[in-house]
């Protein structure tokens, strides 16, 4: 039994686990397809290929299949190595959501040369009933939202000051 489990150990230490998902930016105005190792294995050899294509921000000449990692492919994505590619604006994709979707395959191989595939049916809405809060969650996300809200507050001062001169 021991043996059993340290085999089983061993295997997941090299096998990688690429998804992909839908999410929102921090200001939930621009809709963000991720590809992110979750898996404790290097991914060697990503390929990613769209079965229902997207074009980004809705623009012709811009279909998400010429995003660098779906044209070109990816040598290795270490654990927890995260691609983020922006798909278009959430007012925009709102009104059409309903029955839009981001169809991908995902093929790579781990360190053993075993081939891994997965296909991901992302439907846009699911990624518009995220909530937002205000102001943001993250620090980092926390930062332009109050230099908005100072800049808008020196505008309002500085236009105050002004009328009553």
């Amino acid at each position: 039994m021991l043996w059993v489990e340290s085999k089983a150990l061993r295997l997941q230490k090299i096998t990688p686990h690429v998804i992909m998902f839908l999410k929102s930016t921090e200001d939930n105005k621009t809709l963000v397809l991720h590809v992110k190792n979750i898996g404790e294995g290097v991914a060697y050899n990503v390929q990613i290929n769209t079965l229902e294509n997207f074009n980004q921000f809705g623009l012709e000449n811009a279909p998400i299949s010429q995003f660098g990692i779906l044209k070109e492919g990816f040598s290795a994505m270490p654990p927890n190595y995260e691609l983020k590619f922006f798909i278009g604006d959430l007012v925009e994709l709102y009104e059409e959501s309903r029955d839009r979707k981001i169809k991908l395959e995902v093929k790579y191989k781990r360190k053993d040369k075993k081939n891994i595939s997965e296909v991901f049916t992302l439907p846009l809405v699911q990624a518009m009933g995220q909530n937002y809060s205000t102001p943001p969650e993250t620090y980092l996300g926390q930062i332009p939202y109050y230099l908005k809200e100072i800049n808008s507050s020196i505008k309002k001062n500085t236009l105050t000051n002004n009328s009553n001169i």
